[in-house]
């Protein structure tokens, strides 16, 4: 029995906590169904902080930095030094007159901050004034000089456009602009300068004439046209004539241009039977001679009717005459001497020589076509029967008074 009643004993405590735990169980489910309390001043007591640090701050650095610093060196520098100390004493932390004396020179120092902040002010007003004025002024009178430049041209400001583009190194290309200035002048400017500038670049791109020569022609055009003093039918008749003539000199530049094309093609050729012409400034005599000679008669210096005897004598004086070891000190002999030996190799037999000859007579045909052609493209080729009446087309002539001479002995005999 002892036995058992000790077991009930020790059963009823668990049950009783059981039952308390059973019944406190519930209010934490409800304080978290309910969330947290919040204070309603909390974000403000969070910005106040915020406030009161940099305060504090402030506070901090203009009393110990500023004043601590400041003051006492004023009065060292007045000579008193007990003043000195007492500002430094007053300035200390937990002093009853530090707030005061703060407060007392902040109140200065704002006030002198109030000052200098409305000097200031007015005097960026009147320096904003006085550089919009200037910057006004600096772009009427760019405006006034670009309009009197582009548009209604004055000498001053033509001619000093032309100078500064010259001048100018920084856009290499832009240097070639420098003529339209002095031909919008020329023109008067208006429309009749933009279409003068216009005109005359696209007739120099298209034609390769000189844009000199194009300015000339459309100013005589436009004083022609602009004329007060001329009937009409006459004005009409000298304009048609300006621009024929404007229009042939242009087909001849097209015609030079692919004549020079060709021949430039047919000098970087190696195969090619016309050799360019080498322009030294540092060849002289024999050297420079064969160096500007376009075939290899004109290299040895014979007629073409020349036979192989003939040639091979003017091959060995040539040669002579262009060795480097019997001209020392002479530029360019290696290249000279390197023609004359190219020359002999081809036309030094009589079948070379032949062959040689068609394949001039070829390369000069090739280029007179490509003239014609040039022209063709223009609109205006040559009628087809005008180089046929002519005959084949002839050998060039070779350079040199041996070549005259047998030429002229030629047609004697004949």
């Amino acid at each position: 029995r002892a036995r058992d009643a000790m077991t009930d004993e020790a059963a009823s405590p668990r049950a009783s906590s059981g039952d308390t735990a059973s019944s406190s169980s519930p209010k934490p489910a409800a304080e978290d169904a309910e969330g947290p309390e919040v204070d309603p001043a909390e974000p403000f007591v969070f910005v106040w902080r915020i406030v009161a640090g940099a305060s504090a701050k402030a506070e901090r650095w203009f009393a110990d930095d500023l004043l601590g610093n400041l003051l006492p060196l004023a009065f060292e520098l007045a000579g008193r030094d007990d003043a000195a100390n007492a500002v430094r004493e007053t300035l200390t932390r937990g002093h009853p007159k530090r707030a005061r004396l703060v407060g007392a020179t902040g109140s200065v120092a704002a006030v002198l901050v109030a000052i200098v902040a409305v000097i200031s002010v007015s005097l960026l007003k009147s320096a904003f004034v006085v550089v919009a004025d200037a910057a006004a002024s600096v772009l009427s009178a760019a405006s006034d000089f670009a309009y009197h430049a582009l548009w209604r041209p004055k000498w001053y400001a033509s001619f000093s456009s032309a100078l500064g583009i010259v001048w100018q190194r920084r856009v290499p290309w832009a240097r070639a602009l420098w003529p339209n200035f002095i031909l919008l002048w020329l023109a008067g400017g208006g429309w009749w300068g933009v279409a003068a500038v216009v005109v005359a670049t696209l007739v120099c791109a298209l034609t390769a004439l000189a844009f000199w020569i194009d300015c000339v022609f459309f100013l005589a055009f436009e004083l022609v046209a602009r004329t007060s003093w001329l009937p009409w039918y006459l004005k009409l008749v000298v304009c048609v004539l300006v621009l024929l003539g404007w229009g042939f000199l242009g087909l001849l530049a097209l015609a030079g241009l692919a004549r020079a094309q060709e021949e430039a093609r047919l000098a970087t050729d190696p195969d090619s039977p016309v050799l360019p012409a080498l322009a030294y400034g540092d060849a002289e005599g024999e050297v420079a001679r064969v160096l500007l000679c376009t075939e290899y008669f004109g290299v040895l210096e014979v007629p073409m009717t020349a036979d192989d005897k003939e040639i091979k004598k003017a091959y060995r004086k040539k040669i002579i005459e262009t060795h480097p070891d019997k001209n020392p000190g002479k530029a360019r002999c290696e290249e000279a001497f390197d023609r004359v030996k190219t020359a002999f190799e081809k036309i030094g037999t009589t079948d070379k020589r032949d062959d040689y000859l068609r394949a001039l007579a070829e390369a000069h045909r090739r280029m007179h076509h490509a003239a014609a052609s040039g022209l063709a493209s223009s609109g205006h080729a040559p009628s087809p029967g005008a180089r046929a009446s002519k005959g084949p087309e002839p050998a060039p002539r070779s350079q040199g008074p041996r070549g005259r001479k047998a030429r002229r002995a030629h047609r004697n005999h004949g």
